[in-house]
């Protein structure tokens, strides 16, 4: 075995004691570490003490208990300020737009408004929507609002309603807080949102949430298309292709499936 491979192996195993010290309920023996990852407790202790040192464990000098200090979140804050997720994952918005000849979008929340910040015309179809990067829409009308306010609790959702209110941009937008709240209900059950023409006459918008390890949706991203070239067979093809990017978008922003129990709203 060379020297790579060795260097290698170490990682993993660094890697290993530090995931598994996140998933622990609170201090830990040494004996009980070591077990939980089936290596040696010798193993285990160099690692532990090589952390202390740089500070991302302590040993709790009553009871000689192990736990991860709040330097990795330090870390993951620092790591989040500057994270390039408009380069991660435009190219699953071309994906999308790609497979089936639409116009897709890559939306954030910014101020109680979503801003588009990338968007693929369809190759074949060019749709003259409003979605263009840097435009603000409404949360209320859109596919990537709606599901961004999963995020939000009641209050935050009044608080939304008095800021910003809900306009009425077409015969179909929904206007009012209760019918507002019962959507994002609906939401929540199917993980993906539609918006059928509430913010544009004639114009379907499928949309699907991208998580991050917190499990909160910190982007959508969406499919939009006429009417007329979106039957309901289509769109529940596309669905099932947006459900596929919404899961491999997530994971490379470090959400996985034991990161998915609901969180707090805020």
């Amino acid at each position: 075995m060379n020297e790579g491979v060795k260097k290698n192996q170490s990682l993993r195993k660094a890697l290993r004691i530090i995931e598994e010290m996140t998933l622990l309920e609170g201090p830990a023996r040494l004996q009980d570490i070591a077990k939980r990852l089936s290596m040696a407790p010798s193993t285990v202790l160099r690692f532990l003490n090589t952390y202390i040192d740089f500070g991302y464990v302590k040993q709790d000098p009553e009871t000689s208990f192990y736990f991860l200090t709040l330097k990795l979140s330090d870390l993951g804050a620092r790591n989040k300020a500057h994270f390039p997720y408009q380069r991660i994952l435009a190219k699953y918005v071309k994906e999308i737009s790609k497979s089936y000849n639409e116009s897709a979008s890559l939306c954030i929340e910014s101020d109680m408004q979503m801003v588009y910040i990338v968007t693929e015309d369809g190759p074949r179809h060019m749709l003259q929507t409003l979605q263009r990067i840097g435009r603000v829409a409404p949360m209320h009308a859109t596919g990537v609002g709606k599901l961004h306010l999963m995020n939000y609790s009641e209050a935050r959702l009044n608080e939304l309603f008095l800021k910003r209110g809900f306009p009425r941009l077409t015969a179909h937008t929904l206007t009012t807080l209760e019918q507002v709240k019962q959507e994002i209900g609906e939401v929540k059950k199917r993980d993906y949102a539609l918006d059928d023409e509430e913010c544009e006459e004639g114009v379907r918008c499928i949309a699907v949430p991208i998580r991050d390890y917190t499990n909160n949706v910190i982007a959508g991203i969406s499919l939009s298309a006429p009417l007329t070239r979106l039957d309901i067979r289509k769109t529940n093809e596309i669905i099932q292709s947006l459900q596929d990017i919404k899961i491999r978008a997530s994971q490379e922003l470090g959400w996985s499936q034991a990161s998915s129990v609901e969180p707090e709203a805020k």
